[in-house]
């Protein structure tokens, strides 16, 4: 699927996803104590591109309550409330990985903590992609 195409299907998948969250949390909000804050959901856009490739895979991760489409959504939130939603911050595990030259290039868009978040970056294989991001872009 072409990239445009498959943008404007998750951007669109993105919008339902935050609108249900929303949603979840406002009979949440009507019954529940005053609190010194809202909280607000954090949605990101997950994309693995893999040129060349059809294995090309997009994920919706909600944290806040945890949710989306992504197969690991407690770990993957957890990874990012380590570094506070800042991708760049992101350090990677060490471990062996092949010298396989597979590249990839993942993309994240969305909100953190009511933050636009807008990254990119790219691997030369998915054992480095895992290595550099833990559970985020495991799907």
């Amino acid at each position: 699927m072409p990239f445009a195409r498959r943008a404007a299907a998750t951007a669109a998948t993105l919008a339902v996803a935050v609108l249900t969250a929303q949603a979840a949390l406002l009979p949440q909000a009507a019954q529940a104590a005053p609190r010194s804050g809202p909280e607000t959901p954090s949605v990101l856009l997950l994309d693995i591109d893999r040129p060349g490739t059809a294995e090309d895979r997009s994920a919706v991760l909600v944290c806040g309550p945890t949710g989306g489409t992504h197969p690991d959504a407690v770990a993957a939130c957890r990874t990012l409330a380590r570094v506070d939603g800042d991708l760049a911050a992101l350090s990677a595990d060490p471990g062996p990985c092949t010298f396989e030259y597979a590249p990839v290039t993942v993309h994240a868009w969305g909100f953190w903590q009511d933050r636009p978040v807008a990254w990119s970056k790219s691997y030369e294989n998915r054992c480095l992609l895992l290595r550099g991001t833990g559970a985020l872009f495991a799907f």
